[in-house]
């Protein structure tokens, strides 16, 4: 008997097809930015990045952005909040 395959709808990334930009989250000490546009802000308890049409801050101690390139970033440390805001 075979076995049918399914494929929900969340195991592909939204982004993947819509062009939005796309964080991906590992725990509270690591988030994958696609989609990066700038770094507006940086210190060790505050990074603001543009991405798309919103900003991302990331809260927490810590902080840096630990690989980046011109397509995305890494950030890392201890991340105790995200918040996302109208680019201005």
């Amino acid at each position: 008997m075979r076995k049918k395959l399914s494929r929900s709808n969340t195991d592909i990334p939204a982004g993947l097809f819509t062009g939005e930009p796309h964080l991906e989250m590992y725990g509270c000490s690591q988030c994958v930015v696609d989609g990066l546009e700038s770094v507006l802000e940086y210190s060790a308890q505050q990074i603001k990045l543009a991405v798309g049409k919103k900003k991302v801050t990331f809260h927490g101690d810590d902080l840096h952005i630990d690989s980046f390139t011109p397509q995305g970033a890494v950030v890392e440390g201890m991340i105790v909040s995200v918040d996302f805001s109208d680019a201005d």
